[in-house]
């Protein structure tokens, strides 16, 4: 078993499969429209930002 600080060498290409192999080779997604409306949603204006969350006191 290896421990979290021991350094594993990286498996050779040949090894991973030819290069793309896991995608589809298209440079459009493919699983199709997401199920929510584009553009910004209702309400985001009300999360603060990092540098107003300590504002208060």
């Amino acid at each position: 078993m290896s421990t979290p600080s021991e350094h594993l060498s990286e498996e050779p290409q040949e090894e991973r499969g030819a290069p793309g192999s896991r995608d589809t080779g298209s440079d459009q997604p493919s699983a199709g429209p997401a199920d929510r409306p584009s553009g910004t949603y209702q309400g985001d204006e009300a999360v603060p930002a990092h540098d107003e969350a300590d504002s208060t006191g």
